[in-house]
């Protein structure tokens, strides 16, 4: 997955999927849940897992989600250092 396509995913759930319904969507992405995901689609799940947590500002839901379906939080981003996945796609371009 892009970033582009990261963040118009999460931004299409904008609150009004349930976390059942979120799960729906990506649990094919994991191994970890007897699903055929593979390396490539556990790096995206975990680009959009972590993307959405942030999005949803750190919703504990998303954390227990991720959790679930073995993908790492990443906390080690600060306000100070944060850059959104749009502007990290445009200076990769």
């Amino acid at each position: 997955m892009t970033n582009r396509e990261i963040v118009d995913k999460v931004e299409s759930w904008n609150w009004n999927l349930s976390i059942f319904e979120i799960y729906d969507e990506v649990k094919d992405m994991s191994p970890y849940v007897g699903c055929s995901g593979n390396e490539s689609s556990q790096a995206d799940l975990t680009r959009l897992l972590n993307h959405a947590y942030e999005y949803f500002k750190y919703d504990p839901m998303i954390k227990e989600l991720m959790s679930f379906l073995g993908v790492q939080v990443d906390e080690q981003k600060d306000e100070a250092s944060e850059t959104s996945l749009i502007d990290s796609e445009t200076f990769s371009s």
